[in-house]
């Protein structure tokens, strides 16, 4: 009888040590990460520091304890050193116990922290903190292949989607990012950081059944986004695809700098190519990536316009006008302005000749 009394004792008390290592272990579960982090760094920094102390003829400096923490908290176990008294090995069980549970909790946090924030980024929750970025408004049809040509020709722009219904990013790009919420709300603007961007494109919405509605919610977009600049004292490059020109009066009051109109730009292109056959080829050419295409260079010291056609032409680029004014063939005699923006025609090695010149 007294037996079987120690027996049940030594269990009943060793099922208490069991339920109190499980509380333990569920506190250090529920514990936050920097809690978590800060247990484990004082645990490897005493631990180096006591095996020292414990054995020092084995391990002769913190260092060497270090490294034989570390090698045991990871369950590496090299076995190049180990304690050889009592004391060191009864240490060294502590670790185990303790030291592996907690490095355990900690690879399993920090894990989950990036997992988390992957999760975040992909549904569009985290702050972007990117600057001189582009950002697309709305994920429509053109908004994807004006992404596609992005992506292409810049090789070192970021890019930022804006959109209210997806529920995650629509591409898995590491130059490419996304913010969902509503683009006519301040608070979606400053999650993608518009007052460091380079400009943004407001795409017209596709679920719309009618034009007014559709120019309708990118006005307000536009509008919104020209008050927000405002508020931050900023200048902000907006483009907007309108869906019918009769709005454009709308878009101009509210300072948009660029429009797109794609149904007249289509039907004028089509009317252009019955006229005279092989001009929608060289639109094409000159809206995509490949062949020659339309770049913007600064004025590199030319006083007239005539100069810098005549260098220009040298080097294979053909000069068609300062910002949008067409008409500078017509005046190549006059001086350029300081903030001339000239485009020209030619190919990418042209360009990258002319950048360097």
């Amino acid at each position: 009888m007294q037996r079987q009394g120690i027996i049940l004792d030594t269990l009943n008390k060793g099922g208490l040590l069991i339920i109190f290592f499980k509380k333990m272990w569920y506190k250090a579960i529920k514990a936050s990460n920097w809690t978590v982090l800060f247990a484990t760094i004082s645990l490897i920094m005493i631990s180096s520091f006591a095996i020292t102390f414990i054995e020092p003829d084995t391990f002769p400096t913190p260092f060497e304890g270090l490294w034989w923490v570390m090698t045991t908290v990871v369950t590496v176990g090299y076995g190049d050193v180990s304690p050889t008294t009592i004391e060191g090995k009864i240490f060294a069980m502590f670790l185990y116990i303790v030291g592996i549970g907690i490095m355990t909790i900690f690879i399993g946090k920090t894990i989950d922290a990036f997992s988390y924030r992957k999760r975040l980024k992909e549904e569009g929750k985290m702050k972007i903190t990117t600057e001189n970025h582009i950002i697309l408004i709305n994920w429509t049809k053109k908004a994807q292949i004006a992404l596609e040509e992005l992506l292409i020709t810049f090789p070192s722009i970021h890019i930022v989607i804006i959109d209210e219904i997806l529920e995650k990013t629509p591409i898995f790009h590491e130059r490419v990012e996304f913010v969902k919420g509503n683009p006519s709300v301040h608070e979606t603007l400053c999650h993608a950081n518009v007052v460091n961007c380079k400009s943004v494109m407001i795409f017209s919405p596709e679920d719309c059944k009618r034009t007014s509605e559709a120019d309708g919610q990118t006005l307000l977009i536009a509008s919104t986004l020209k008050e927000y600049a405002r508020k931050q004292n900023q200048t902000i490059y907006t483009l907007c695809e309108i869906s019918d020109t009769r709005h454009l009066q709308a878009f101009q009051y509210v300072d948009v700098d660029e429009f797109i109109t794609p149904n007249d730009t289509a039907a004028h292109l089509a009317a252009r190519s019955m006229l005279f056959n092989g001009s929608s080829e060289i639109i094409r050419q000159l809206t995509s990536h490949k062949g020659y295409d339309l770049y913007s260079i600064p004025n590199k010291g030319w006083k007239t316009y005539r100069q810098a056609k005549d260098e220009l032409s040298s080097k294979g680029a053909l000069l068609i006008s300062d910002h949008e004014d067409l008409s500078i063939v017509n005046r190549l005699d006059e001086s350029i302005p300081v903030n001339a923006k000239l485009f020209v025609i030619c190919d990418e090695q042209a360009y990258e000749i002319i950048k360097k010149t």
